[in-house]
């Protein structure tokens, strides 16, 4: 069994139970810019806020790695340190994400260690990103305690996201994933209107739509608008509030937010299996 790693997210992939098997999630590459935005481009960035732990209420079993309970610790400001994702079942570990950034505060690499080996003898996952034109791009490699990696493909797969020239994600490449026990490819690819995430479009290796999700907001700023991908990459890429989301396939999910009275995220619940993931911040 594959352990998923806590992604610091890309759009709001609630999508990850669509029969997608030991598939590595991504932090989004939102997290891979930590640096505190100005008050120009974020209202709420003159809020000394920052997220201190994201929890769940209630069953969240495959609802995908942006429903869990989730520990945040800082070095300042808002540069995450490492987050700590508690056990989701009896048999899974607990997973720390931390986290190294270069000299333009960029998450330049993260490791994902184990509370205790995996069955193929890795405890830990490193993720690290390189940065080009409108492009990033994420290796994955399993480590053994010796500092090894698991050299296959399959255990090792690569992802590319490419950006606007606003910085805002527009495609998002899987390469090297497992799907229904054989490595292939897929992608996203997202949908803009007026600065926000309209549609996202999942296709597979031959190119092919097989479910989509949509997007609502409301007209208010989005506080989260180019901060932080570790909760949900749809609240770093869209300048207004998400109110709700809708995976469009044989079996469709909604997902609906409520905010704050000062604008920030306080829950996120699946209407279908009444999960509730709720907000907590401290200030700093």
């Amino acid at each position: 069994m594959r352990f998923y790693s806590f992604v610091t997210g890309l759009l709001l992939f609630t999508a990850w139970g669509c029969q997608q098997e030991s598939v590595t999630v991504s932090p989004d590459a939102a997290s891979l810019d930590a640096r505190t935005p100005t008050a120009a481009t974020n209202p709420a960035a003159a809020q000394n806020f920052r997220l201190k732990q994201l929890f769940v209420e209630g069953y969240a079993g495959g609802l995908g790695p942006y429903f869990v309970t989730t520990h945040f610790e800082y070095n300042e400001g808002r540069a995450l340190k490492r987050a700590i994702i508690p056990p989701t079942s009896a048999a899974a570990p607990e997973l720390t994400n931390e986290y190294t950034y270069d000299q333009q505060g960029r998450v330049v690499s993260y490791f994902v260690r184990y509370s205790r080996p995996n069955g193929d003898g890795s405890v830990g996952e490193l993720n690290t990103f390189t940065f080009g034109d409108n492009r990033i791009e994420q290796l994955f490699a399993r480590q053994l305690a010796d500092g090894q990696k698991l050299p296959t493909a399959e255990t090792n797969p690569r992802h590319i996201y490419r950006t606007n020239a606003d910085g805002q994600m527009t495609e998002w490449i899987q390469e090297g994933i497992i799907r229904y026990g054989k490595p292939t490819r897929a992608r996203y690819v997202y949908t803009y209107e007026n600065g926000n995430i309209t549609r996202a479009t999942y296709l597979d290796a031959n190119d092919k739509a097989e479910f989509t999700i949509s997007y609502e907001y409301d007209d208010k700023p989005n506080p989260f608008y180019r901060w932080m991908y570790t909760i949900d990459p749809v609240l770093y890429n869209s300048r207004n509030n998400v109110v709700s989301t809708q995976v469009n396939e044989s079996a469709p999910s909604r997902t609906e937010y409520t905010y704050t009275d000062s604008g920030l995220p306080a829950t996120k619940k699946d209407v279908t299996k009444g999960a509730v993931l709720t907000y907590e911040y401290e200030t700093y």
